[in-house]
């Protein structure tokens, strides 16, 4: 009970966040006035003239076409900061510029949201690089994915002869009244809680005691150390090729900022390679506790947006619903899993095996549930060294396309998607004309929600099976047999589902690897809101159609359990021969 117990304040605080959160944003979705108009409108204002922001209604090509525009140019000014980050200022330690593969996998990766990483950023990143290329593209990026929705819900809400909006606006509105405000206030908690905040880069520190390394630099724990002789002894016996060190290289970088932004926007992307699991990023229970409510807050905030943006709050419960259902399960069995140790029968101290002792096993099995259903990707646990089920969960939450809850945008629209497949489906089994929120659902809406619902599986699939067929690739893996191929599939996974978590063990900055995720993370972002926007247009110039006794209610338990079952059967189906050639082998055989 009392395990229980701890894990409720994570499900039940971003609930009562997300309720008056949600109904700020469908104010900002209508652009009806809203508290924070009397000192952000000015702003705003001056923005718009500044960069001579039009109110010119875009239609949905012409939308979908600027969407694609920003996102490739912001491509290509990050890969060029990343290329040539020795070039310029901001760059204390000499970083040199990535390779050419690895500029490309990184731009595209926080471009779509994704933010993989194949690289250790305190080892390859200047602080330039850093904040003006990562820290920005964790907004615009998130900015994109909740623009989208705007769109979605106007072309459902709207009528013929009227647009979708306007995406520059959109953009300014999304990041100065929602994103840059809570991203803020969330820094000045981390910072308060001791996550850093400063540009002067490393920093050398006296160690309180020395300590021993041997010649591939692991500590020698039990070292009797001698500082005159400077000798290294264990067990009574002189350790040849020892090193004694006083001194530690700490990697100070605006932690706080980018930290609060990754989470907040489902980015994950972190300045430490060790990411949320470095003490930097993450060094309290109570900034476990803030940064993973900060992952979810906003992906529960958009359903609650949806219904109010619409004046159909119960159709925004009916999907917070489903998509709490799912998430709630995927707790429990994580839970259940990762506090008994590798194996159901097995309590002990391999339950802490991968996981840092000051987050313990709750903070870590949440984490891992939550920064995979949210699309966020940041981890505080090493995920290799999960049990089998455990590993299972967070890739299987990844491969349903990450709409338990999703990233900010992309997992209400891809549930969208979800929704208006399973209502054709309901309306085939009674003989009616599919329809939804008095919008009829026809053919091209139809080919529309396959691609954007298979979008993720496609992506997946194809770039791990083109990489499978090469040799080089089972050198990236560090493990044999099942639990090697699971690293394999969660890292393809991870970037197909435009996650960005790492499994562990899997070497991916290689050129072949780098192109190949780099490919399946645009599919999986760009195919879908073409989709979505595509389908947004088509709706707005539908009639809207009389509700009779015929009408199929899509906020009732029946609807819910069948928006499950599909969401369950298109993962199922697409991905249950690769689970259980990894982590279903893999709990089978240990």
């Amino acid at each position: 009970m009392l395990i229980i117990l701890q894990y409720l304040p994570y499900i039940f605080l971003p609930v009562l966040l997300a309720i008056p959160t949600g109904k700020y944003i469908g104010h900002i979705i209508n652009e009806e006035k809203t508290f924070a108009d009397r000192f952000l409108s000015p702003i705003e204002k001056i923005i718009y003239k500044v960069f001579h922001v039009s109110n010119k209604e875009m239609n949905w090509k012409m939308y979908l076409a600027t969407v694609l525009t920003f996102s490739f140019v912001s491509f290509v000014v990050l890969f060029l900061i990343l290329k040539f980050q020795n070039l310029l200022p901001g760059n204390p330690e000499k970083f040199s510029g990535l390779s050419w593969s690895l500029a490309f996998n990184t731009a595209v990766s926080f471009v779509t949201n994704t933010n993989w990483q194949s690289y250790s950023g305190e080892m390859a990143l200047s602080n330039f690089s850093q904040s003006m290329g990562l820290t920005v593209q964790n907004f615009v990026s998130a900015a994109v994915g909740i623009a989208v929705v705007f769109v979605v819900i106007r072309g459902i809400k709207g009528v013929s002869g009227t647009g979708l909006g306007n995406f520059w606006k959109d953009m300014t509105r999304i990041l100065l009244y929602i994103l840059a405000p809570i991203s803020i206030v969330i820094a000045l908690i981390l910072v308060a809680s001791g996550v850093p905040q400063t540009g002067s880069g490393y920093k050398t520190a006296n160690l309180i005691q020395p300590a021993a390394v041997d010649k591939n630099n692991q500590i020698i724990y039990g070292a009797d150390i001698d500082l005159n002789d400077k000798t290294v002894k264990l067990n009574g016996e002189k350790v040849d090729d020892a090193k004694i060190i006083t001194k530690e290289t700490l990697p100070l970088f605006p932690q706080a900022s980018q930290v609060a932004i990754k989470q907040l926007g489902t980015n994950g992307g972190g300045v430490l390679g060790a990411n949320s699991a470095h003490p930097y990023e993450n060094p309290t229970p109570l900034t476990n506790f803030i940064e993973t409510v900060a992952m979810i807050w906003l992906p529960m905030s958009l359903c609650f947006a949806f219904g109010e943006s619409l004046k159909k709050r119960k159709q925004g419960w009916a999907i917070f619903t489903t998509m709490g259902i799912l998430l709630v399960l995927s707790i429990v069995v994580e839970g259940i899993v990762e506090q008994h140790g590798t194996t159901l029968s097995h309590i002990g101290n391999l339950a802490m095996e991968g996981k840092e002792t000051r987050i313990g096993i709750v903070g870590s099995a949440i984490w891992s549930v939550v920064t995979t259903a949210t699309s966020t990707g940041s981890v505080n646990a090493a995920l290799d060294s999960f049990s089998s089920l455990g590993g299972l969960i967070p890739m299987a939450l990844m491969q349903l396309g990450e709409v338990v809850f999703g990233g900010v945008g992309s997992g209400l629209y891809g549930m969208l998607g979800f929704i208006i497949l399973t209502v054709f489906i309901a309306g085939l089994m009674v003989g009616r004309t599919p329809e939804y929120l008095g919008k009829k659902i026809g053919p091209f809406e139809m080919k529309m929600a396959v691609i954007a619902c298979l979008s993720t599986p496609v992506a997946i699939l194809i770039t791990s099976a083109i990489s499978a067929m090469f040799k080089s690739t089972v050198v990236s893996i560090s493990n044999t047999g099942a639990h090697g191929f699971s690293e394999f599939l969660y890292a393809f996974s991870s970037a197909g589902a435009n996650n960005g978590s790492s499994f562990g063990g899997f070497n991916a900055n290689t050129d072949l690897l780098n192109v190949l995720l780099a490919v399946a993370m645009v599919i999986s972002r760009f195919l879908p809101i073409m989709a979505m926007i595509a389908i947004a247009g088509h709706l707005l110039n539908s009639k809207k159609v009389a509700s009779t006794s015929g009408t199929l209610t899509t906020t009732s338990p029946t609807f819910i359990f069948m928006l499950i079952v599909v969401i369950l059967v298109v993962g199922v189906l697409s991905f249950f021969p690769a689970l259980a050639l990894g982590p279903i082998a893999d709990f089978l055989t240990h």
